[in-house]
């Protein structure tokens, strides 16, 4: 089974040199490893060595144009039957490649693993599905984020990453491939290491974000709603909203657009939840 790898990157050599690193000790290796840079302002001399090391096509873009979109051009510049992408700051483990190509040779149209926190390895979050579920997207993304995540390419030809939607696009097509009929798989094992909040990330992002500014994050949620239906989306959309509020400046604001957005049982159950996590110890999602 050919699988292309495509990795986005932006202004974070560092973390491209420890994914390549994770990517060069696969015990299957890739047809062709392509990584997409979207117009970082810093330089990426420091990892052309990890680059050559695996013989990667390094592809930068001349403006900058959104993760979705620099997937979308990973797509078009990959040849393999399977692609698999990966996030600049996340890193397989030696297996990962080796597991789904498995599940490709087995008839799998796409495939989602689970995943350790990377710096704490103790923490491991996988679904226990043996295919991706209903009940598990109405529930949001509780599988993977993008790093876990391969496709055929014929699939993803058809459907391509949205452009327009600024966060959830792995929920978003996760969501298109079920509602396609796709033989979609889940492989209930930790297959790679995924980081939690750093500086730059969706988390980090979202501490500064003013309440009047939340409405494009609010798009994915939007687009399915009908698969949805009123009390999963209600239940997104105050998810969306409260995310890290405990890092947020004007936490009252929050809550009042929470309540009035998805309305007041939504917005109770977030904290009921958030507080059963917290007494049961158990790991934050993605």
């Amino acid at each position: 089974m050919d699988i292309s790898v495509v990795i986005t990157t932006r202004n974070r050599p560092a973390f491209l040199i420890e994914a390549l690193s994770g990517l060069s000790l696969q015990t299957k290796k890739p047809k062709e490893v392509i990584v997409i840079d979207d117009c970082s302002e810093e330089s990426y001399q420091e990892a052309l060595s990890a680059i050559q090391r695996n013989n990667a096509k390094f592809v930068r873009l001349d403006k900058r144009s959104g993760a979705n979109r620099a997937r979308n051009i990973g797509i078009t510049k990959s040849s393999g039957a399977v692609i698999a992408f990966l996030d600049d700051d996340d890193v397989w483990l030696p297996d990962y490649l080796c597991e789904i190509s498995r599940q490709y040779i087995e008839g799998a149209d796409a495939v989602v693993t689970g995943f350790r926190q990377l710096g704490n390895e103790s923490v491991i979050v996988v679904n226990d599905d043996v295919r991706v579920t209903e009940t598990s997207l109405l529930r949001g993304n509780t599988y993977c984020g993008m790093s876990g995540f391969s496709c055929r390419r014929d699939l993803l030809e058809n459907l391509w990453f949205d452009e327009e939607l600024p966060n959830g696009q792995d929920w978003d097509i996760f969501v298109r491939l079920f509602l396609s009929n796709a033989e979609f798989r889940n492989i209930p094992k930790a297959l790679f290491s995924y980081r939690f909040q750093n500086a730059d990330g969706i988390g980090a992002k979202l501490r500064h974000l003013s309440p009047e500014n939340i409405y494009p994050r609010l798009a994915s949620a939007i687009k399915h709603r009908s698969f949805l239906g009123d009390y999963w989306f209600r239940k997104r959309i105050s998810e969306q909203v409260l995310f890290s509020l405990k890092y947020k400046n004007s936490k009252t604001k929050w809550v009042l657009l929470s309540v009035k957005l998805a309305g007041v049982k939504a917005t109770v159950s977030f904290f009921y939840r958030a507080l059963r996590r917290k007494v049961l110890k158990q790991p934050m999602s993605i």
